[in-house]
């Protein structure tokens, strides 16, 4: 794992770009278009999103991992799991058109349907190719660019709420020019000799238990947007806008969970093949400091949500503060969920991965539908980090049960810390924003300060 700080550095920066650049892109719809015209836009990209999980259905990650193998043992090539990608891809898009229809009505043919085309070049997509190779500048680029595009189409070209219509071809367009970025800088020649659909099946069948469970994964975020969108126009779509709006600042913190995704899943397939032992320790050190990280940012965004919406989105969003606030704590458990995930994937060990996510996809459904009922956007935040905590502790069920490792003591300290910074910042006036770098630091000093990490910890991850 020694090239691992430095890939992660180099995603981190590549990856922090292209999110500041979609993060500048939701900021000019929302102003532009308003609650009501960014909820069909949130509602439009999480119907994507499902469509593209499906359309990949664990492929990706599959060839991440056949991709990290010598190439003798592979049970897989490159050109099977391209060619099975993009036949899965153009299957998905026709079965989407009907489905769209049926729940969305008029709002989905004028415009939810648009989105689906975004499908195909998905499908011609070779990330998954290089993550398994480690070769991160090509697609790191490639992100890059996609948003570069989509961000410039979408600022000089929407300049108000009726034009909505051309934000899904802007990210259908970006989407295909960094498909071909990322075919054009690849050096092995793809064969598709001996590719039939025996092997289209067999491919399927080998990724599905990790498609499908990372479909259910997803159910928490998407799902919830979705169901406040079928509720049609109105206050509904206004509500799904700021609840878009809030997880758009949750997705550009998680740019932390995106590195893992890219660099720890093939980084601990190795060093789990190598030395277990070597391997329980690593996972051990990260796993403390993810659990304090990610507490942090929770503990700041609940004491400042409230000046971050209006910051970043103007007054008018101002009262999506407590979204956010709730929100914050899906992006803690989001961050810790993604050691025991990957961790039970690189590993090896997909079936429990895929038994946690579905009894977790089945509480997201218990708990999205009655409490939007209840409680619509308040609810929806609420069913969203739930139904992450639950998913939190099946993988880790399913994950300790596989790999030792010690990290109560530091989730101790890091809720303890958190509960008492949240409490004196309900008494003391340090909510406006000058004072969030102060909220950061005290946090990090008191979790430092009662053992949750140590300097060997942050010694360890430089060295890497």
């Amino acid at each position: 794992m020694r090239r691992i700080s430095a890939n992660a550095g180099l995603i981190f920066l590549g990856d922090a770009a292209a999110r500041a650049l979609g993060f500048f892109t939701t900021i000019h719809l929302a102003a532009e278009m308003g609650k009501e015209g960014y909820g069909m836009v949130t509602v439009g990209f999480a119907i994507l999103s499902y469509a593209l999980w499906f359309s990949d259905l664990g492929l990706g990650t599959l060839g991440t991992r056949e991709m990290a193998r010598p190439e003798e043992e592979r049970e897989f090539s490159p050109g099977d799991i391209f060619a099975s990608r993009l036949i899965l891809g153009i299957i998905i898009l026709i079965a989407s058109y009907p489905i769209v229809l049926a729940i969305y009505g008029r709002v989905g043919r004028t415009f939810y349907i648009w989105f689906l085309f975004a499908i195909i070049p998905y499908a011609f997509s070779l990330e998954w190719y290089y993550q398994g190779k480690q070769r991160f500048i090509p697609f790191t680029i490639s992100r890059f660019i996609a948003s570069a595009i989509y961000f410039a189409v979408v600022f000089n070209v929407v300049k108000g709420e009726y034009f909505w219509g051309l934000v899904p071809g802007s990210y259908t367009l970006a989407t295909l020019v960094a498909a071909f970025v990322l075919i054009f800088c690849k050096k092995e020649r793809f064969s598709f000799e001996g590719f039939s659909p025996g092997r289209f099946f067999a491919a399927i069948r080998s990724a599905a238990v990790i498609g499908i469970g990372g479909i259910l994964a997803q159910s928490v975020q998407l799902l919830p947007p979705l169901v406040l969108g079928a509720g049609g126009l109105g206050e509904p779509i206004r509500e799904a806008g700021v609840l878009g709006a809030a997880l758009k600042i949750i997705f550009v913190i998680l740019i932390i969970d995106r590195v893992f995704a890219t660099v720890f899943l093939p980084a601990i397939t190795r060093l789990w093949s190598a030395n277990r032992a070597e391997a329980e320790r690593s996972l051990e050190r990260v796993l403390r400091l993810v659990i304090v990280l990610g507490f942090g940012i929770g503990t700041v965004l609940t004491i400042h949500a409230t000046e971050v919406m209006r910051l970043i989105y103007t007054s008018s969003y101002a009262d999506g503060g407590p979204t956010l606030a709730i929100l914050s704590w899906f992006g803690v458990a989001t961050l810790v969920n993604s050691i025991f995930s990957f961790g039970l994937i690189g590993t090896g060990h997909e079936r429990e991965y895929f038994r946690a996510t579905v009894i977790g996809g089945i509480a997201t459904l218990l708990l999205t539908f009655p409490l939007i009922h209840l409680f619509g956007l308040t609810g929806a935040a609420l069913a969203i980090v739930g139904s992450e905590i639950c998913l939190v502790a099946l993988t880790y069920a399913a994950f300790r049960r596989r790999v030792k490792v010690r990290f109560i003591r530091a989730l101790a300290i890091a809720i303890l810390t958190a509960a008492g910074v949240i409490l004196a910042a309900h008494y003391l006036p340090v909510s406006a924003l000058p004072f969030l770098p102060l909220t950061g630091i005290t946090f990090l000093a008191a979790t430092w300060g009662l053992g949750a990490f140590s300097r060997e910890d942050i010694l360890w991850v430089i060295k890497r």
